[in-house]
């Protein structure tokens, strides 16, 4: 081989080396560069799933803040609505109990009152000899007389204006030991006594109806002095007002 032969050789064989070389580092660059467009394809497409994600939650703390702010505003609304209502109901039970405190104190001056008026009576009762007493059911006059008879007493007999006045001032209702069934016309009590002194009210004795109304009832009343006594059939039913010896 002569020298013209080596030099083109040698020539060639650089030049096929430069080429290999170029394509070489030609593919990679472009493997790089695909590389990262790749990546920032990649980040892009972070970058909008990260905004997308911000977005939301942006979104979704402002609903929720909206909500908590509504829940809040309703409760202090529920709260300032309950306060008042407080408010009211305190300022009623202030009065109420303010009415209660009255009432209490007006009902322990007429218990008072009562309390004397009591003491009065068995005071005014001790002069006649006798204590006061009433059934608590409505009977007949044969059997009310049987039930005051069985405490140890009998139906009250009246023989005073004096005692006509407690009795009224008693306030009391009922049968009394007075009756004509023996003799129409003659009232005699039950200790067999004529009825002398008389506290019947206007028009009474009637027989009203036509029948024989035969045993007296005291209906008390605010006369002076108390016109109380009615005639009503032996039958018909009345409380019992009873009297017994002051000593039993």
């Amino acid at each position: 081989m002569n020298m013209n032969n080596k030099i083109y050789a040698n020539v060639t064989a650089s030049n096929l080396r430069t080429t290999t070389g170029a394509l070489q580092s030609g593919a990679e660059q472009g493997d790089g560069f695909r590389r990262y467009r790749l990546a920032a394809v990649c980040l892009g497409l972070l970058g909008l799933v990260l905004l997308g994600v911000a977005a939301f939650l942006c979104i979704k703390y402002r609903t929720e803040r909206d909500q908590v702010l509504d829940r809040y505003t309703g409760l202090h609304e529920d709260l300032l609505a309950n306060y008042s209502s407080c408010e009211k109901q305190k300022v009623q039970l202030e009065t109420n109990y303010s009415s209660l405190v009255k009432e209490r104190d007006q009902l322990s001056s007429l218990r008072s009152m009562l309390e004397a008026k009591v003491t009065q009576l068995e005071k005014q009762f001790q002069e006649f000899n006798c204590r006061i007493f009433q059934s608590a059911t409505e009977d007949t006059w044969n059997m009310s007389r049987k039930y005051c008879r069985e405490k140890g007493g009998d139906l009250v007999m009246i023989k005073s204006k004096e005692k006509q006045t407690v009795l009224n001032e008693m306030r009391l209702n009922g049968w009394i030991g007075l009756s004509d069934e023996s003799v129409e016309g003659k009232w005699t009590w039950v200790d067999t006594t004529t009825a002398n002194q008389t506290f019947w009210d206007e028009g009474q004795p009637d027989n009203w109806g036509s029948v024989d109304e035969d045993c007296a009832v005291f209906h008390s009343k605010d006369d002076d002095p108390p016109l109380t006594w009615h005639d009503h059939k032996c039958s018909s039913k009345h409380l019992a007002i009873c009297e017994k010896s002051a000593f039993q």
